[in-house]
């Protein structure tokens, strides 16, 4: 009679059940704190409160409070004060916690720690906002227009290019902004244009290039997606624009080339456009 052979080994009896879709025990060993690595990782600025110290002194003088160790759960509710005054008694249940009085006074210095950073970050905000509505109108404009922009090309409402590379974030930032001439600007435009289009498809160099000479000839965008200016803007802004940056006249010499840089654009494009919609079309020739 044949016998029959035995499993290779249980290992792979393990393996087949993972395969096969059955779920597996959590690993008993999940990752535990202690209150000393949290007020470890306690911003510096926190040590200004004036109860800072008597929190300390509760810590250090209760060996319960030191040997304490709890899940990364209990401690992401500590780290940013979830916890109301009248809910402590819960959260001491909940979490096996010593009814301490570090614990009240933790969550009061914490709280008190995040309003004031609230508090700064909306006087922030308020700063950069008054800060970029005090640019030149043509900048403003042509800032705000650029985020309208990406939201089309990345289909939603939605434009991180603009947020993370033109948009400021700091007061530093935004005050820069505002000793910008028109030229630093155009260097802004011409390296953010750029990143949008290595980000979207549907944005390429022509676009970019239609763009910046319109910023640049303050010729005002719809859209979008952008039109096409007209010759008759180009050659009436190009003509308002040179008399009052020509370098004879005391302009600037740097802003005089980017004007005609931007009118060879747009005559270029215009040529282009029309060159297409006038040229006939041509008849293969015939053989024979």
């Amino acid at each position: 009679m044949r016998r029959r052979t035995p499993a290779r080994n249980s290992s792979h009896k393990a393996r087949t059940r993972v395969r096969a879709g059955t779920p597996t025990r959590r690993s008993s060993h999940a990752r535990r704190y202690s209150l000393g690595y949290l007020l470890e990782r306690q911003p510096k600025s926190l040590s200004k409160h004036p109860h800072y110290e008597l929190m300390l002194d509760y810590y250090r003088n209760s060996p319960a409070l030191r040997g304490l160790r709890f899940s990364r759960r209990c401690y992401s509710l500590l780290q940013h004060a979830r916890i109301a005054p009248e809910n402590l008694h819960h959260f001491y249940r909940t979490y096996r916690l010593p009814a301490d009085p570090f614990f009240p006074l933790f969550f009061e210095i914490k709280r008190a720690y995040l309003h004031e950073r609230e508090q700064a970050q909306e006087a922030r905000r308020r700063y950069i906002l008054e800060t970029m509505r005090s640019l030149p109108e043509p900048v403003l404009g042509f800032v705000k227009y650029l985020g309208r922009l990406e939201e089309h090309y990345s289909g939603g409402a939605r434009h991180p290019v603009w947020q993370s590379n033109l948009f400021p974030s700091t007061k530093k930032q935004a005050n820069a902004y505002r000793r910008y001439g028109h030229v630093q600007w155009i260097g802004v435009f011409r390296s953010h244009l750029e990143l949008l289009e290595a980000r979207y498809r549907g944005f390429n160099a022509r676009t970019r290039a239609r763009l910046l000479a319109c910023f640049v000839l303050e010729i005002p965008l719809e859209g979008p997606p952008p039109r096409r200016p007209t010759p008759a803007e180009v050659t009436a802004n190009y003509r308002r624009l040179s008399m009052r940056h020509h370098p004879d006249r005391g302009g600037d010499e740097r802003m005089f080339v980017e004007l005609q840089k931007a009118r060879d654009v747009l005559a270029s494009d215009a040529g282009l456009a029309s060159g297409r919609r006038h040229k006939p079309e041509r008849r293969p020739a015939r053989t024979g």
